[in-house]
């Protein structure tokens, strides 16, 4: 069993918390259990859950459940997960066009980690990115873990518009701005696809899965754009069998 503790932060809200640090295996065992305790029947009285980096808040109905029982049936509830937790990954490519239009902070980044812009490109795009949480903007991903060689810390002043699609870096995490937003991440590149749209608000990504980014240059950019838009893009969705580690 990981390590955690209980905190109330309220009469109707219970939080569990773990280890504060980025680690995949026990933000899966999170994710895990939040949704298990969206579509369990052994514990009534939740009326929502908020899984974090580490931590899981657990909203209840006092007329329903008590604080003490919640406890309870969640100690029993993380104690079966743990014999049955899955190791399946769903892994999800995103193009993305490193271009110097899209990527302002590529030169600034190359030059943080004494590489080149397309040494640089090659290390973001060869490995897969955990998402351990969405937040901040609506299918905005929080991923990680970027190598150290590159994880330069974000900018001083934030821009005040990002385009949607921007891809950037934050110290060890990197992530995708779905929405036109203020934003500090350094910003490598952008992605053609429609992150988020108001009238499908479940993307097509979510905690728990991870994302490959692979590069693109500017015709495929305004195809893939083009074709997506249309409905036409067929997202490319593969699962392995993985140790989270």
């Amino acid at each position: 069993m990981i390590d955690y503790h209980f905190f109330p932060l309220s009469e109707s809200s219970l939080m569990l918390i773990y280890p504060n640090k980025i680690d995949v295996h026990e933000n899966t065992f999170i994710q895990q259990l939040a949704q298990t305790l969206q579509h369990t029947t052994e514990i009534s009285g939740i009326t929502s859950v908020i899984p974090g980096y580490a931590t899981l808040t657990v909203n209840f109905d006092l007329l329903q459940i008590d604080q003490a029982t919640l406890r309870t049936q969640l100690t029993k509830q993380m104690h079966l997960l743990e014999t049955t937790i899955t190791s399946t990954q769903r892994i999800i490519d995103i193009p993305v066009c490193y271009d110097e239009e899209f990527g302002p902070d590529l030169q600034a980044v190359a030059d943080f980690g004494h590489l080149t812009i397309a040494d640089l490109i090659q290390l973001h795009t060869q490995q897969t990115y955990f998402i351990f949480m969405l937040g901040f903007l609506p299918g905005f991903a929080y991923m990680g873990s970027v190598p150290d060689q590159i994880a330069m810390p974000r900018l001083a002043t934030p821009r005040k518009t990002l385009a949607a699609g921007s891809v950037g870096i934050a110290g060890q995490q990197t992530g995708f701005y779905p929405v036109v937003s203020p934003g500090g991440w350094r910003l490598l590149g952008r992605t053609p696809l429609k992150l988020y749209d108001p009238k499908r608000p479940q993307p097509r990504y979510h905690a728990g899965d991870y994302i490959h980014f692979y590069s693109v240059d500017r015709h495929d950019f305004d195809e893939i754009y083009q074709a997506d838009r249309a409905g036409a893009f067929q997202l490319q969705i593969h699962q392995r069998i993985g140790d989270h580690s």
